[in-house]
């Protein structure tokens, strides 16, 4: 997958999980943005997502990621996210003059779910066929890759705040659960992972006016790493069996 399609992919699901919280006490233009916006730019990413997956379809089939609905258990998860999200942001986009702010906590939530749903997704991709992590710390990439999600989200939602230092700190910490030869591969990328490291951690302490575009820039950066991890991690060679049958089951 290529870093436009990943850096588009962290704003629309980021913003997802973060935009509504924020919009609780937002004034009523936020909100109709937000309601006229949320079902297109999850459109975009899905066909942004298809379209690329389609050119390398690869490392979604290495986990059954290619038939969302008759796939893995991760495909199944992934296509019943969007799915909820897509019939959530319908509602928004009609009715959200009467949302209460629970009504906004509860598209939160969902957006959180959906958001681990799709980012779980996502490193599997970023596997493919390479080398497999055991699956704890499969399991904890995955989890140290959201806070980068929603950094994108609250680049969207108005600058950085929580999300953005830890996106920093857990961008590294998940490429060091990767295995050796990925780690070993990556060598000579290392300077993006830094770059994109470093503008994270300053993107809520440099001035006002430049958070969000330090927050944007390191938001590329990190797109970039990702994405080159995942085609050196995909070309490291085939693999004849997946070691973690049970999330490839129906």
């Amino acid at each position: 997958m290529t870093g436009l399609v990943l850096l588009l992919n962290l704003l629309v699901w980021g913003a997802h999980a973060v935009m509504p919280f924020h919009l609780v006490q937002a004034p009523e233009p936020k909100r109709r943005a937000w309601a006229v916006a949320a079902l297109p730019a999850l459109g975009l990413s899905v066909v942004a997502t298809a379209a690329a997956l389609h050119l390398h379809p690869d490392p979604a089939v290495a986990w059954g990621l290619h038939e969302l609905f008759r796939g893995s258990k991760p495909a199944l998860a992934l296509a019943i996210a969007g799915a909820t999200l897509a019939c959530a942001d319908g509602l928004t986009a009609l009715g959200w003059r009467q949302y209460e702010p629970a009504a906004w906590r509860a598209l939160g939530v969902l957006g959180l779910l959906g958001l681990a749903a799709a980012t779980y997704a996502a490193e599997l991709v970023r596997i493919g066929w390479g080398p497999v992590p055991p699956l704890e710390a499969l399991v904890l990439a995955a989890a140290l890759r959201l806070p980068l999600a929603l950094a994108a989200g609250e680049l969207l939602a108005g600058g950085p705040r929580f999300a953005a230092p830890l996106a920093a700190l857990g961008l590294p910490a998940a490429a060091a659960l990767w295995p050796a030869a990925l780690r070993a591969a990556l060598a000579g990328d290392r300077p993006t992972l830094w770059a994109a490291s470093l503008l994270l951690a300053l993107a809520r302490f440099v001035p006002v006016r430049l958070r969000r575009a330090t927050l944007a820039f390191g938001l590329a950066m990190a797109a970039l790493w990702l994405a080159r991890a995942g085609q050196l991690s995909d070309g490291l060679g085939q693999i004849e069996r997946i070691p973690h049958p049970g999330l490839l089951a129906p």
